[in-house]
């Protein structure tokens, strides 16, 4: 209890409790309106008046596309090894990256480039009819998707907050109290 009275190690131990509750009050409230930012990746945004599909759902429908390809390459006796490890990168990434959309974005670009390796190759195979329009159909749901992740809203609500939280205080005290901000998908 002395060591109260001395106002130097009161003056301290005030100044410790201000700082550990703000950086607490911090961590609780930025915290959570960037989380909610990030969730906006798994569980999509509102963007142009309307609820957008998560960029998670194109992604995995990207994946399940590329699984069919995949598929038509191995009726053809070409190699996809490649193109599944890309795949299962991603799902991997999709699962296990949560705040790490920039990651999820490189394994998504690693994806689409064994994916042009592949379709390429493909199309100087000679493919049966059902092999094609398969094919076909396949690219045109990788299209769509990349397509539909172009508006989903998601990197705008990232820009948003970022505009918003994004002053130098607020950064190093965001840093301080161990808030991750969200993650731009590119």
């Amino acid at each position: 209890m002395k060591v109260l009275k001395n106002p130097l190690a009161a003056f301290l131990i005030c100044l410790i409790v201000v700082l550990a509750s703000t950086l607490l009050s911090v961590n609780v409230r930025l915290g959570k309106r960037s989380e909610a930012v990030t969730d906006g990746f798994y569980e999509g945004v509102e963007a142009n008046g309307y609820q957008q599909k998560a960029l998670a759902t194109h992604l995995k429908n990207i994946v399940g596309a590329v699984d069919g390809i995949a598929t038509i390459a191995d009726n053809c006796d070409l190699d996809a090894s490649e193109l599944r490890a890309a795949a299962d990168t991603l799902k991997n990434a999709l699962k296990y990256s949560y705040g790490y959309e920039s990651y999820t974005y490189q394994t998504y670009a690693e994806l689409m480039s064994a994916e042009g390796r592949l379709v390429s190759a493909l199309n100087g195979a000679a493919l049966s009819e059902r092999d094609r329009e398969g094919l076909e159909q396949y690219l045109s749901t990788v299209a769509g998707a990349q397509s539909a992740m172009e508006s989903a809203g998601y990197n705008e609500s990232v820009r948003a907050f970022l505009q918003r939280y994004n002053g130098a205080y607020t950064v190093f005290i965001a840093q301080a109290a161990g808030v991750r901000m969200p993650e731009y998908f590119a």
